[in-house]
């Protein structure tokens, strides 16, 4: 397999020196990068095992897929796309290659992902289009799936138009906010924490690449961990707008894996067999200890936020090169196995804690103030900020940060993406006492952190 002919067909925002470099140095035989800008424009050398492609607008995209066929007829394409819109483009590249036809919408859809996946992670769901949800009762939703529900649209991203409900009042005060442009799911409510695996799967193996925990707004909300002086503040906008927000998510090692994580995660992989799929899988659920209950929430054909961070810095492996790996090279060397067809990444630093942590919300946070005094998130200035407020607020020592700055230029449908303002997502790294010590401060840390003082 070796000598196997291999293309890596990535998308790419930008081209830089840095990010040719990144890619340059990739096994593949060829590298062929897909660029929304103009490449004549670009004033660098273009290393001889890369090719760009400019393209414009989704057909322009589906061309440049097309063509790498044409230009590589003796070749394995693999490819390397981010982002749930994007996912399907990975999906129709291996299809291509390997002669499959997974339909991209059971990793996009809500109401075909559960179709797809039966009784997997089983709750009761019902789907209902907007006219029906509209002229739902009440006594109707009870019957269907419970006292506590989630309803959300079947096709939307970022937990948009997405709430919980608790009883009749809640359900009245909502169906003014449901947009006409969706159908919707209403399922029922699952309690317990959020988690998320991100997983390679090829030949009918299931490779575990990161464990982590997700907090969400809700679930704060839930445990009353709000103080009284923030909720007097910010609570009404927790509720209409951030309940399903993750301000923070951080690394676990995969020995914390429970009976029934990993039972969920091989139901996961035999549905995988059956479809013959190959690739990535971001995959969100919510485990209840207390009550014994996992519940599936949803899956994508992509990376989660920022896992290439985890991945590269605590198994030391780049995520461009895993395709590489574990298609053409058939190397499995740096996976143990866990159970029976489920392998996961073998430690090389035990010593090292990731936290992300998102400050995108309402108004500006102290951070955001620091910035635009400083102007640049790497000056010493911004850094020992971040280091020295943690350190005097809550005792806790940052080893290491990796920043990500992101600019909005225009309103979003959340009133935290404010117009031509800053977001800031950031990567704390931590020893194994600080990080401890941050579990357990992790409630305070979120309300005094993503907004304003508040007292």
């Amino acid at each position: 397999m070796k000598n196997t002919k291999t293309l890596l067909l990535a998308q790419v925002a930008n081209v830089s020196k840095e990010t040719l470099l990144s890619f340059s140095t990739l096994p593949y035989t060829k590298i062929r990068l897909l660029y929304s800008g103009n490449k004549d424009t670009l004033k660098i050398k273009i290393p001889s095992n890369i090719s760009i492609v400019s393209y414009t607008g989704v057909n322009g995209l589906n061309r440049a897929i097309n063509t790498a066929y044409t230009d590589f007829p003796e070749y394995m394409v693999l490819p390397l796309f981010s982002g749930d819109d994007n996912s399907k483009y990975a999906i129709k590249v291996f299809n291509k290659s390997f002669g499959s036809k997974i339909n991209p919408k059971i990793f996009k859809e809500k109401d075909v992902m559960q179709k797809f996946l039966g009784d997997v992670g089983e709750k009761n769901i019902m789907k209902r289009t907007y006219k029906e949800v509209m002229h739902m009762e009440y006594d109707e939703l009870l019957d269907g799936v419970g006292p506590m529900s989630i309803i959300k649209p079947t096709n939307a991203s970022a937990s948009r138009s997405t709430f919980k409900i608790t009883s009749k009042e809640d359900f009245l005060d909502i169906l003014p906010k449901l947009s006409r442009n969706f159908d919707y799911m209403i399922e029922e409510y699952i309690g317990g924490e959020l988690y998320s695996v991100d997983v390679f799967y090829a030949d009918s193996k299931m490779y575990l690449l990161t464990y982590a925990r997700e907090i969400a707004m809700i679930e704060l909300s839930d445990k009353n961990k709000f103080s009284k002086e923030f909720l007097a503040k910010y609570g009404e906008e927790l509720q209409k707008h951030f309940n399903f927000i993750l301000p923070i998510s951080y690394h676990l090692d995969f020995s914390m894996l429970a009976k029934l994580e990993l039972s969920l995660l091989e139901q996961l992989r035999v549905k995988l067999e059956e479809i013959d799929y190959r690739g990535v899988i971001h995959l969100e659920y919510k485990y209840d200890k207390t009550a014994k209950k996992i519940g599936f929430l949803e899956w994508g054909a992509r990376y989660g936020g920022y896992r290439k961070i985890f991945i590269k810095e605590i198994y030391n492996t780049d995520i461009k090169r895993i395709p590489y790996y574990l298609l053409v090279e058939k190397d499995t060397s740096r996976f143990k196995q866990l159970k029976g067809n489920i392998y996961s990444f073998k430690e090389q630093e035990h010593n090292l804690n990731f936290v992300r942590i998102k400050t995108n919300f309402v108004d500006t946070t102290n951070y955001i103030d620091i910035l635009k005094k400083t102007g640049n998130i790497f000056e010493v200035s911004f850094q020992s900020f971040l280091k020295d407020y943690f350190l005097r607020t809550f005792g806790i020592r940052i080893k290491k940060i990796d920043f990500y700055v992101k600019y909005s230029s225009g309103f979003n449908f959340f009133p935290f993406y404010r117009e031509k303002l800053t977001k800031l997502d950031y990567i704390l790294e931590f020893d194994d006492e600080n990080f401890e010590l941050y579990k357990k401060k992790k409630f305070k840390i979120i309300e005094k952190t993503f907004f304003h003082d508040y007292k």
